[in-house]
């Protein structure tokens, strides 16, 4: 079972975000040249060809990252709840937030909180308001930890 710590939860999406908008710099850049040499050299349609297929990759992905924005929007979301959850409950007990891991970056009725050397089930509420910890056990003690 892999538990995540909060500056995980909090960093997941940059790391993506930022190598897509680099291909997309690198794309129009390209394009741009292409596009230049095509009209110096209006004779070479090679240059044409060029331009069109980078314009053609680059519209690709732009959808791309409209697509993906549109759901890291919902993910962003999400993960910002289970960041409030676990500053909430670093406060409740008294803990740095950094102390608290759960098995899941969003927010959902069963994570499972590690607590020190504890284990917690979370049971929330419809609205997400509140929650109950339930002490559980694993049955596998075999994990891993993402924290940065």
């Amino acid at each position: 079972m892999t538990f995540f710590g909060i500056s995980y939860i909090e960093n997941q999406l940059q790391l993506n975000d930022f190598i897509k908008y680099i291909v997309t710099f690198i794309l129009v850049l390209v394009l741009f040249i292409v596009s230049t040499l095509y009209w110096r050299h209006r004779i070479q349609t090679k240059y044409r060809d060029l331009s069109i297929i980078v314009l053609l990759l680059l519209l690709f992905m732009l959808g791309l990252q409209y697509s993906d924005y549109i759901q890291s929007e919902s993910r962003h979301s999400q993960s910002s709840q289970m960041v409030t959850f676990i500053e909430n409950l670093a406060k409740d007990k008294h803990l740095n937030s950094s102390e608290i891991l759960v098995n899941s970056t969003q927010l959902t009725d069963g994570v499972v909180v590690k607590i020190k050397n504890s284990y917690y089930r979370t049971n929330l509420s419809s609205d997400q308001s509140n929650y109950t910890l339930t002490k559980t056990h694993l049955m596998n003690k075999k994990i891993s930890i993402e924290n940065n």
